[in-house]
């Protein structure tokens, strides 16, 4: 992807890199002239054998040529060009002072390793490589001058003759350049590439740095971080508010000492360093100064650098005084532990859902350290579990992880498409190609070049594309419709199904060799009644997000709707419990959602029955054929009829499915393009809400 933010930022390196190579020019043609000056006072005059006053022409060119380079490097635009220029005159300058102390047996020609060394620094390795050609070609045509008397030498005791040492000198000295020039391109490649690495790493820092400001002042307790040894490396605002001491006098302490009850033997500071979960919570009291003792609850994790080792702890620091006092209420115990776990689960939810995926759950653990283990590689993934489990949020965490980040994440729903057009969809097609292609489609597979395509219900592919899609796996190279040209594309593949493709290869409705192609790596992720202790925390996180959609104040549901949302099978998964949240705060009128604003179903433990739907009142129009001649002199409207029966036994199958349309297809029996086109036909879609965008054909 042209980026031309990155084209600016080149050209100012350049120009920056530019301004320390005419320094550094003046610098050393300034000590250049002191070295002359130091020759000529210390031998004489009448026995100095160079022409002093060339040199010192020579020096005064090269004062005049950086003093006006300077002064148009501001306003030069081709700075490339310039460059050369600059280059080709070190060549030059250095030739002509090689000219003037005596040609082969002038002691100066290392000096062309100084522009070789600026070409490497200014231009990379090319830069390197013309500046050694452009050195040789004069250094040796000086020298061919020379011998030939096709140049007179600067002065009489300083002819060259070329003899075999001398011939073997001007050998060596040539191939001295490349050598230089092949080592500073490769150090300067290399170079560059660190200074990239750091720009990036430093970029991440400040990322993270205001990440870590914006959670301090949000999260509404104290955080203070400590290195291997336990001493205080940094304290937020309210750390210092807590504790009525400036982060000066902190930084620096053990913690330990500040709060003795966290001190740790250094037996237990290492295990606990080098473990990766937090302490158990450690509740204190702290005075200072006569005052009222203050109560803190504190929670201790430790912290590792991206290579896994050690390089401190974090502690979040708690005020919970006035919690304290309120345990000697009656019952009021019960509530502080209740408001406590809150705030833990909080914590938790906050440090667990940065890549969308909500849960603590241990099968939720296994699934982050499976999209760990696989990011960095571009091996296929195959993403299996049942609908509306997260599978386009695992993929895009995938994606989020690997060294294809900054590149494009394209996804594509399989089952979605008309099956006349998946093929255009995925791999393009060229102008008049079919009927309608009035101009070129890029396709999703090229336009996610570099980066990443996810092929969601990748079962739902027609047997005839999956021979194209084997291909395309097996060497990234396909053919757009109506095209006679292959494309070749450097794609990671995530592809994604609900379906049990074993048992699909085996009815023959699914290719054998692409389903072992697709099963390079398979995530298998978790139904939600799998792991139900994450359902308080994906509510939370529901409840916070329908709120602000709806202009609502919906904060909790009420004990027995809470009891209802643990004990339901949700055959929707996240999705049906996502619906049932945002029903919830849609009906809610307070602060408390109850049983009430729940859909009927789901009291009582009734999910969705999966039989046909039942019969259901119909219209009574006069041309039923049990129905007897009507007297009435209404007129029959069979349109409109069987739009009012259509219309009603989609609404009963989308109420008895909690809003989940993939749930009511499978109840009506149909697929789920017929269903969504038939919800648009009577407006229906709008009143339930929008499909997720993981259902988007769009790339």
């Amino acid at each position: 992807m042209w980026d031309p933010w990155a084209e600016v930022r080149a050209t100012e390196d350049l120009r920056a890199r530019l301004k320390w190579f005419l320094l550094g020019r003046v610098a050393v043609i300034s000590c250049f002239l002191g070295m002359v000056a130091a020759a000529y006072l210390g031998t004489g005059q009448e026995r100095y054998v160079v022409p002093v006053n060339r040199l010192l022409l020579v020096i005064i060119i090269t004062y005049v040529f950086s003093m006006v380079s300077a002064i148009v490097l501001r306003r030069v635009e081709q700075l490339s060009k310039f460059t050369h220029i600059q280059v080709a005159f070190d060549v030059l300058l250095i030739t002509g002072v090689i000219y003037l102390t005596g040609g082969l047996e002038s002691p100066f020609p290392f000096l062309y390793s100084l522009p070789i060394i600026n070409g490497a620094v200014l231009l990379f390795s090319a830069g390197a490589l013309i500046t050694a050609v452009l050195s040789a070609v004069a250094y040796d045509a000086l020298i061919v001058a020379l011998v030939f008397n096709l140049i007179s030498p600067s002065s009489e005791l300083l002819a060259v003759d070329l003899d075999g040492r001398a011939i073997v000198r001007l050998v060596t000295t040539n191939i001295t350049f490349f050598l230089i020039a092949y080592l500073a391109g490769i150090l300067t490649r290399r170079l560059h590439a660190m200074e990239r690495l750091l720009e990036e790493r430093q970029a991440e820092r400040d990322r993270l740095a205001v990440l870590q400001e914006t959670l301090a002042r949000t999260i509404g307790s104290a955080l203070i971080t400590t290195d291997v040894d336990g001493r205080v490396t940094s304290i937020d605002h309210t750390a210092e508010q807590l504790t009525h001491q400036s982060s000066a006098d902190l930084r620096g302490r053990d913690i330990g000492t500040i709060f003795p009850p966290l001190q740790l033997t250094p037996t237990a500071r290492l295990q606990f360093l080098q473990s990766t979960a937090a302490l158990e919570p450690v509740e204190f009291s702290h005075q200072l100064n006569g005052e009222p003792p203050t109560y803190f609850r504190c929670v201790a994790a430790p912290l590792h650098d991206t290579f896994g080792h050690p390089i401190g702890a974090l502690y979040v620091l708690q005020d919970v005084t006035t919690l304290q006092q309120l345990t000697t209420d009656e019952g009021a115990a019960a509530q502080v532990e209740e408001l406590c776990r809150e705030s833990l689960e909080a914590a938790t939810e906050m440090a667990e859902s940065s890549d969308g995926l909500y849960g603590i759950s241990e099968a939720m653990r296994r699934v982050r350290q499976l999209i760990e283990r696989v990011a960095d590689s571009d091996a296929t993934v195959l993403l299996t579990g049942e609908s509306g489990t997260g599978k386009e949020l695992v993929a895009r965490a995938i994606h989020a992880r690997s060294s294809r980040r900054d590149k494009p994440f394209v996804a594509i729903n399989c089952g979605a498409i008309p099956e006349n057009l998946i093929e255009s969809e995925l791999f393009g097609h060229v102008r008049g190609a079919f009927t309608g292609a009035v101009a070129d489609r890029v396709g999703c597979f090229r336009a996610a070049n570099n980066g990443t395509i996810f092929l969601d219900e990748i079962g739902e592919l027609p047997l005839h594309l999956q021979v194209k899609m084997l291909r395309v796996l097996q060497e990234r190279v396909f053919r757009p419709v109506g095209s006679e040209t292959n494309v070749a594309v450097n794609v990671r593949i995530i592809a994604a199904t609900n379906r049990d493709l074993q048992a699909q290869v085996e009815a023959g409705r699914f290719r054998t060799d692409l389903f072992y192609r697709l099963n390079v790596i398979t995530i298998d992720l978790p139904a939600l009644r799998e792991r139900r202790e994450d359902i308080p925390l994906l509510v939370r996180h529901f409840l916070r997000q329908f709120s602000d959609l709806h202009g609502r104040r919906v904060n909790r549901f009420s004990v027995g709707a809470g009891r209802a949302l643990l004990q339901y099978d949700y055959p929707g998964n996240v999705r049906e419990l996502e619906n049932v949240v945002e029903h919830a705060v849609a009906l809610c009128e307070g602060d408390t959602a109850g049983e009430e604003h729940l859909p009927p179903y789901m009291l009582g433990n009734r999910e969705p029955r999966s039989e046909p739907a039942p019969e259901r009142p119909r219209p009574s129009p006069s041309w039923l054929p049990s129905q007897p001649a009507r007297e009435s002199k209404e007129v029959v409207d069979l349109d409109r009829d069987l739009a009012e029966y259509e219309k009603a036994v989609l609404l009963s199958a989308l109420e008895r499915a909690g809003g989940v349309k993939k749930v009511a297809a499978r109840l009506l029996n149909i697929n789920y393009r017929s269903l969504r086109h038939r919800l648009q036909k009577y407006g229906i879609g709008g009143e339930l809400g929008d499909e997720p965008a993981s259902e988007s054909s769009d790339c």
